[in-house]
């Protein structure tokens, strides 16, 4: 799930919530977990998703895991281009789309013993947004990403392997939407690079290996101007308060050794295995001031940041793993495993045991039933203390002219509690009924239950009219309860169709991310979280049709429109947090493309429609009651027409 910043959610958790691995390495952002890394789709061998059913191994995940592990080069020398003519968009007016060439080569350096393979791509990504004059409307990002992966046989027994991954990104009008100009918005600069280098080993039957990577990046983001920030009931005006220097380092190793399977009431699958990260933080920034006006135009609040704008900051993590699958019998596999993981910060070590078990209920082996429990641990995120070291903030609070001052200074400051931290957890618990129907479909079914304990967040503290103290605390409580249906079926090798419901819940009884930039004054709350869906319904298909030899495709998303909270000119909620939502959201997409053989190539020509129906979808709405405009939905995209061309082969 996505939700209306373009975050990405995995089972309702959040974003750093999920662990995110390329060939077996983090390639989470080191200091807020977030999945920023860029990697060509054409290199990508393999992606998987889980969710509540997964193994010790991964000991950074309370939510889910997203593994992805890209190709290596053979002795056959292979080239690829995919997308290299530019496409064209038909949203208001004809203009260039955002367009993804892609580059691949691979083979070998010395055959049966060494190969590599290059994947480069560049990215030009356009969207406009709606409710903005035509001249004014438009966010444009070009980004660049280069994976080059080599493998060396060093001996029968012994595989090298090594990867580069390269990011850089170069945007404007970050930020940008119905309610927040071009002079609001951020230019955006980012250099990322990550190195790997694994060794995998047989000794007799027992499989060994490791692993180091490192991952460091620079991050400049800057405002366009140096005009007064202004906060209205209908948006913002003038220059973004905030200009932001980051510099992130993680070194990571890592290791496992698979034992030949045990003879004991069945067979055992043993592995064992460490992990260990050291991350370093540097952050410097200035910022201006910040004006809260009424809806007559007088100034009812004014912000200012002082202290200390530059901070460093440092963690470091290990863990160790053991993990057994069990096959008892034929139709029963038991998995037993414990994780258990250190923190610098914490100083504490936290064990986390899981066990699952898969059950063949027939001899036709066409069903499967998944059980699992496990205590899934969350590490700290540095992000979540940066605040603490950070600069301290100001309010003048006004009342209508001619009358004086109102409230103020009022100083917020956030800091960290003088007992420690405890690291966050989740007890999940989930089910699944899977079951092959005929001999082309398949149906499932599955129920998950996560409850966080110990999750972080700060809370407000008011010592008196004058000051505001945030404290991280161990206080967080997120909840997630989902059912979810699916069917697929397949038709033939080249027509499929598939369906999935589910019905879900995702709460918390600390709704509020306080941080300098967006303190709410008000006490925490509960309610659902941001991203909360409750219905989310989707389809897609794809078949060739008995005319002119096209191809057809569909892609259809409906959910219930997510929650937000209600805010006055003061800044504080009205009512209970996000008890308010958008618009339910609706998409169909229906693509067409046809196959020619021109200039000894294939190639592939394909439009598509884009929001079939032209439902507004609004990302973006007014939430201020003292607003004329309030609750004034805008945002989203209208129907859309997109051409592409592309060599296929």
């Amino acid at each position: 799930m996505r939700d209306n910043s373009g975050q990405l959610h995995i089972a309702g958790g959040r974003t750093a919530e999920t662990q995110y691995l390329l060939d077996g390495f983090d390639i989470g952002d080191p200091v807020t977990g977030n999945f920023s890394a860029r990697v060509n789709v054409d290199s990508v061998r393999s992606a998987q998703v889980e969710s509540g059913r997964y193994s010790s191994q991964y000991g950074n995940a309370g939510a889910g895991v997203l593994t992805m592990d890209t190709a290596v080069g053979d002795d056959q020398w292979r080239a690829g281009a995919t997308n290299f003519l530019p496409g064209v968009s038909l949203e208001q007016g004809i203009h260039l789309s955002s367009w993804y060439p892609r580059l691949t080569l691979s083979g070998p350096i010395h055959k049966d013993r060494a190969w590599f393979s290059e994947a480069l791509s560049i990215q030009r990504t356009f969207s406009l947004v709606q409710n903005l004059p035509s001249n004014a409307n438009s966010i444009t990002q070009w980004a660049g990403d280069n994976m080059l992966r080599t493998q060396i046989k060093l001996t029968p027994k012994n595989m090298l392997q090594g990867s580069f991954l390269y990011n850089q990104l170069n945007a404007s009008h970050i930020g940008l939407s119905p309610f927040s100009p071009i002079s609001t918005t951020q230019k955006l600069r980012l250099y990322r690079s990550f190195v790997s280098l694994k060794d995998q080993m047989w000794s007799g039957r027992t499989f060994y290996e490791i692993g180091i990577a490192v991952d460091s990046s620079h991050t400049e983001s800057r405002p366009q101007g140096s005009e007064p920030y202004e906060l209205t009931p209908n948006g913002s005006s003038g220059n973004y308060f905030e200009a932001r220097h980051q510099d992130t380092r993680r070194w990571q190793a890592l290791g496992s050794m698979s034992k030949p399977s045990r003879h004991w009431h069945g067979t055992h699958d043993l592995q064992f295995g460490f992990n260990a990260s050291e991350i370093e933080w540097n952050q410097v920034s200035r910022r201006s001031s910040i004006e809260v006006i009424r809806a007559d135009g007088t100034v009812a609040q004014q912000t200012e940041f002082f202290g200390p704008a530059q901070f460093n900051l440092s963690d470091a993590l290990a863990g160790v793993y053991a993990h057994d699958v069990w096959h008892v019998v034929r139709p029963l596999v038991l998995q037993f495993g414990i994780k258990t993981e250190w923190d610098r910060v914490t100083q504490r070590i936290t064990p986390s045991p899981r066990v699952s078990a898969n059950i063949l209920p027939f001899k036709s082996d066409r069903a499967k039933l998944s059980v699992a429990w496990g205590i899934f641990v969350q590490p700290l995120t540095l992000s979540s203390l940066g605040p603490a070291y950070d600069e301290q903030r100001s309010d003048l609070f006004y009342q209508l002219p001619p009358k004086p001052l109102l409230i103020g200074p009022v100083i917020s400051r956030f800091q960290l509690p003088d007992d420690g931290l405890r690291q966050p957890r989740f007890y999940t618990m989930s089910l699944g009924w899977e079951e092959a129907i005929g001999g082309n479909s398949h149906v499932g079914f599955d129920v998950t239950q996560r409850n966080g304990r110990l999750g972080l967040a700060y809370e407000q503290f008011a010592h008196n009219n004058n000051e505001n103290i945030f404290l991280l605390q161990n206080n967080r409580r997120d909840r997630y309860r989902s059912v979810q249906f699916s069917f697929r079926h397949s038709f033939s090798d080249q027509a499929s169709i598939s369906a999935n419901y589910t019905r879900s819940g995702t709460r918390s009884n600390r709704v509020f991310d306080y941080s300098l930039q967006t303190i709410v004054f008000t006490p925490q709350q509960s309610g659902p979280l941001n991203w909360d869906a409750p219905n989310r319904f989707i389809s897609s298909g794809w078949a060739p049709a008995p005319l002119w030899g096209l191809f057809l495709s569909y892609f259809f998303e409906y959910r219930t429109g997510f929650p937000f909270s209600i805010v006055n000119e003061q800044q504080q909620v009205v009512g209970q947090a996000n008890q308010t939502r958008f618009p339910d959201y609706l998409s169909l997409n229906i693509g067409i493309e046809k196959r020619v053989h021109l200039f000894t190539k294939n190639w592939a020509v394909r439009l598509t429609i884009l929001n079939v129906t032209s439902r507004s979808n609004p990302d973006s709405v007014i939430n201020n009651v003292d607003s004329p405009d309030f609750m004034k939905f805008a945002g989203g995209s209208k129907r859309a027409l997109s051409a592409r061309v592309r060599l296929v082969g």
